[in-house]
């Protein structure tokens, strides 16, 4: 009788500790919303900030275990003397407070830190569980956004994030659905991403179960109405645009967007005959052709929510007084209701009018342009991505601009979302190769399409440097 030799099987690989943060840095962002409303509602003021610790061990332990992002040491250095050096002058020639103070660089250096490191430490093994994790997601939340959808405004389904505050009232006495979010806010970013994530599932055929990525296309499509945000809707019509952009560059690409399309229209048939779909539509229909006729049309509010604001404002500035702003993080609601008690937004609602006030003109408009120009230049990678029938990174550029062109830093929820479609896109510009050197991408072009190839060049732009 023949012995067979048994192979012992290989030792599972510990995940690090650095992976298991960026794990929970994601996790809190979709469940802080929870853990503030129904579980420890008595400390929602402290949850609010419960991922700056987590950022922190991120880049103690990025720094610790050579895990930093070298290429993004130039930027991270420039901007974090800039910011200090303007925080203490502020201090000194001014009359912001400490606290303010601390408060602002949470705002505006702690995150990009963070981007960067998670962007360059994630392969596409990890891309590959972020995506699938989120679509498992997306399954329970929706489920739990048509149920506030029905709800009253006073059920516990529907209760505010801290002692006296409502969800956003919707119409015919429903409110927004919020999630496991804090406010509605959170589902839009959040369903933005999920749509990037599966279209790019949907094309690339055995990424993950087809049952899941059609159960998921399911909730993404009856979560739209339910959550009721204008912003989503013109996110989801970026994305499908970015799709086209992706079909664009190749036959089989456009072939795979042509066979997704008509199950998709079936998805979208099948959801609408839902009745919470119905009503919800109707009420998504009713606050869009009220808004609208209050902004003064479609074209007209989106010019006021993006171009039009940081022109309005720039030109309403006086750039000779008060050229340090009133102190970086001063216009924080957070920081005015531990000052007055009091939610109040100093320094406006908009992200570039705030920056203005707080910084300054003149460092305000050059930190807005740093923002824009790295969202323009992952933008470019992205495309050459999309050539090399890589579409990821394209389809959450509109995600990426969303939140880091016109995303509010000092919000929590906001700066989280900024700081996940910023890693990820560039994770996924790194692991597409582009920027790599010619034998790589030449190994690169040749290996088939998706995230299982793992490319590893010298530092450049899109690379990462072997360790």
């Amino acid at each position: 009788m023949p012995v067979r030799r048994q192979i012992p099987a290989r030792p599972r690989s510990k995940m690090p500790v650095l992976k298991k943060l960026f794990w929970l840095y994601f996790l809190l962002l979709i469940f802080e919303g929870a853990l503030r409303k129904w579980v420890l509602p008595g400390f929602s003021a402290p949850l609010l900030l419960v991922r700056d610790p987590v950022a922190i061990l991120i880049i103690i332990e990025a720094y610790r275990t050579n895990k930093w992002p070298e290429r993004w040491s130039v930027v991270i250095g420039v901007l974090a003397c800039a910011l200090l050096g303007l925080c203490v002058w502020q201090m000194i020639l001014g009359d912001n407070s400490w606290i303010a103070a601390v408060y602002g660089l949470r705002s505006y250096l702690l995150p990009f830190p963070v981007a960067f490191i998670m962007g360059e430490n994630l392969d596409a093994d990890d891309l590959r569980k972020f995506i699938t994790a989120a679509l498992w997601i997306m399954l329970p939340l929706t489920v739990l956004e048509a149920a506030q959808y029905l709800a009253p405004q006073g059920s516990i389904l529907n209760a505010g994030a801290y002692k006296g505050a409502e969800q956003i009232y919707y119409t015919d006495q429903h409110v927004r659905a919020s999630g496991t979010f804090s406010f509605v806010a959170g589902p839009t970013f959040y369903d933005a991403i999920v749509a990037a994530f599966l279209l790019y599932a949907l094309i690339n055929e055995k990424f993950a179960k087809k049952w899941l990525l059609w159960a998921a296309v399911s909730a993404l499509v009856l979560s739209v109405p339910v959550i009721g945000s204008r912003t989503l809707v013109a996110e989801l019509a970026g994305v499908a645009v970015s799709a086209g952009i992706a079909a664009m560059f190749g036959v089989s690409q456009f072939i795979k967007v042509v066979k997704i399309a008509l199950p998709l229209l079936a998805v979208y048939f099948l959801v609408s005959l839902l009745p919470v779909f119905s009503a919800a539509s109707q009420s998504l229909q009713s606050r869009s052709v009220n808004a609208y006729s209050i902004e003064g049309g479609i074209r007209h509010a989106l010019e006021e929510r993006t171009s039009g604001s940081i022109i309005g404002a720039i030109i309403k500035t006086d750039f000779s007084s008060n050229p340090i702003g009133i102190g970086m993080g001063r216009g924080a609601a957070a920081v005015s209701a531990l000052a007055t008690g009091r939610v109040q937004f100093v320094a406006g609602e908009y992200e570039f009018i705030r920056e203005l006030v707080e910084l300054g003109p003149i460092p305000g408009i050059a930190f807005s342009l740093f923002r824009f120009l790295l969202a323009l230049s992952l933008t470019f990678s992205a495309i050459k991505c999309a050539k090399r029938k890589e579409p990821l990174a394209l389809l959450l550029v509109t995600s990426l601009f969303a939140t880091l062109c016109f995303g509010t830093l000092e919000q929590p929820t906001d700066q989280g979302f900024m700081v996940i479609c910023l890693a990820f896109a560039i994770a996924a510009i790194r692991c597409s190769g582009v920027g790599v050197d010619r034998k790589t991408a030449r190994a690169a072009a040749a290996a088939p399409p998706g995230l299982g190839r793992r490319i590893q060049g010298r530092p450049g732009w899109g690379s990462v440097r072997p360790r």
